[in-house]
């Protein structure tokens, strides 16, 4: 396999279409079918189906396509790590962040990095944990500061946790009062705002639930955003299972209230993920040492 040929299939999952795939590449339509027909040939499988809709991936491609992304990370990589080596310039660093840690320490993160890599390519990615674990699996990004329980995490990924954040509810529910509430009358109240995510905060959140007694919420809005669940916890009648630390920020003050509750509050571990086995460069290094200095001195 070729790098060209692993480009190729990326650009196809990703367009879905040959002509769109082809304009991503800067390749012509007939050189981009051959690559990827030259790769079936080498691995005696069909990688794509086609169809008056477009162009998708078999079951084999979308294996391949895990590892294509992987592999060509992994390229820019170590071709940044070689500029490095040579006084070319610093590799870039790819991080993505939980809104949680964007509210209590981002720009004092950045700040720190910045004293010692002024000029490295940063990108920062504001992701929910069920975005956040695909992008670091395929080397999208290289390291994840996230909120997680970490034996969801699977073999390919490390966690190391850097302090313990407690969930609390947050949401305008003017009517029912000052509280405590319990969880049965919550349930009630309003949509509570949940993601699909089997290890984070909404996962801790069904699992708090369900040990007092609630089985099923009658309304839940599925909302990995956290601008949508800002303006819904704020402005509309919602619950939002938020960490009670962010709370304290002074500018949210005016908008999230605490929803004071009966039943004891949730814990969810928050640190760094990173794909075993994966050194981190001296760049992403000293992120990841920033936002261990910060989470500290926050938590």
């Amino acid at each position: 396999m070729k790098k060209h040929q692993l480009q190729a299939l990326v650009a196809v999952a990703e367009h879905g279409s040959i002509r769109r795939a082809a304009n991503a590449v800067a390749l012509s339509q007939t050189a981009l079918t051959k690559a990827l027909r030259e790769m079936e040939l080498d691995l005696q499988a069909v990688l794509l189906q086609r169809s008056p809709q477009g162009v998708r991936l078999t079951p084999v491609g979308l294996q391949l396509l895990h590892h294509a992304k992987l592999i060509l990370a992994e390229m820019d990589e170590a071709r940044a790590s070689v500029r490095h080596m040579l006084g070319l310039g610093d590799p870039p660093v790819k991080v993505a962040v939980t809104p949680t840690f964007s509210l209590l320490c981002l720009a004092e993160t950045v700040a720190r990095f910045r004293t010692r890599f002024s000029k490295a390519p940063l990108s920062i990615r504001d992701a929910f944990l069920s975005q956040t674990l695909p992008m670091l699996r395929d080397g999208t990004i290289d390291l994840a500061i996230t909120a997680v329980m970490p034996e969801v995490l699977g073999s390919d990924l490390s966690f190391e946790s850097v302090g313990t954040l407690e969930i609390t509810l947050a949401g305008r529910l003017d009517a029912l009062g000052p509280g405590p509430h319990h969880l049965s009358t919550l349930a009630q109240a309003a949509p509570w705002l949940l993601d699909s995510s089997t290890g984070g905060t909404s996962e801790v959140v069904r699992q708090w639930l369900a040990e007092h007694g609630v089985a099923e919420l009658p309304q839940v809005i599925e909302c990995p955003s956290s601008m949508a669940s800002l303006v819904l916890s704020t402005q509309g009648q919602a619950i939002v299972p938020t960490p009670r630390a962010i709370l304290s920020v002074p500018w949210l003050e005016h908008f999230h209230r605490e929803i004071k509750v009966a039943e004891p509050l949730p814990q969810l571990p928050i640190g760094i993920v990173v794909r075993k086995g994966h050194r981190l460069d001296g760049p992403a290094e000293w992120f990841a040492e920033c936002a261990r200095l910060e989470l500290r001195q926050m938590l």
